[in-house]
């Protein structure tokens, strides 16, 4: 017996009455893709609670049982949506930190790929912070890849404690304080282009944006002499 997704989501049976693995196998895979993107969107604009099952389903085009069959639940879907925006910026920050260069010019580095990354993925702040703001806890994926994203900055700032370069302070907390930056920004963009005609979807103001928070990390975490 097909389940209710196959309806859709299966292609046309050859004459021997069963579809060619291949066709099957791309066919999930698309109904899959569907759907994160799906869910990316409402998501984004509706929060979780907010979002329903059959919104999401009628945007990928996809039978009302395709979130059950493709991953289990409501909750998987969201964990998948999450992770599938986030890995890839945590995979740059990575690169950038542990790259060419002082470790204050791999921390600039990092911020340029938050302000780029924010820009073709302007929901992914708000996929974060509604759950966050709401008191719950995001999902395990979600949390390790931030555990994955804090360690490569942490591992800036005490190598460049290390090196005299920079202030050593708790570098957790200071993790956060440099991340926060480009992500309270995405968050606040509309509000700021309305109230101080900021406009962090232009590439020229973006850069100016991502100049300002590297001066301002610099400025916090350069080694004060002592008297």
């Amino acid at each position: 017996m097909n389940h209710p997704d196959d309806v859709n989501d299966m292609p046309d049976a050859p004459e021997s009455g069963h579809p060619p693995a291949s066709s099957q196998a791309s066919t999930h895979t698309d109904t899959r893709a569907a759907l994160i993107e799906a869910g990316r969107t409402v998501f984004a604009h509706k929060g979780y609670d907010g979002a329903s099952v059959r919104e999401i389903t009628r945007r990928a085009g996809a039978n009302l049982g395709a979130i059950t069959y493709h991953f289990g639940s409501k909750r998987a879907l969201y964990s998948a949506v999450l992770a599938s925006r986030l890995a890839p910026v945590v995979d740059r920050v990575g690169a950038a930190a542990t790259g060419e260069g002082t470790p204050m010019e791999r921390l600039a580095a990092v911020i340029d790929v938050f302000f780029h990354q924010m820009a073709k993925n302007p929901e992914l702040p708000r996929l974060i912070f509604q759950e966050i703001s709401a008191g719950k806890q995001p999902p395990p994926e979600v949390t390790a890849l931030v555990q994955r994203n804090a360690g490569y900055i942490m591992g800036i700032l005490q190598e460049g404690a290390k090196a005299g370069e920079m202030r050593l302070g708790h570098p957790l907390l200071t993790a956060v304080s440099i991340v926060a930056q480009p992500l309270f920004m995405n968050v606040m963009s509309p509000l700021m282009k309305e109230v101080g005609d900021v406009d962090l979807e232009d590439p020229r103001t973006r850069k100016a944006a991502a100049e300002h928070v590297k001066a301002f990390v610099r400025a916090a975490l350069e080694p004060h002499e002592e008297t």
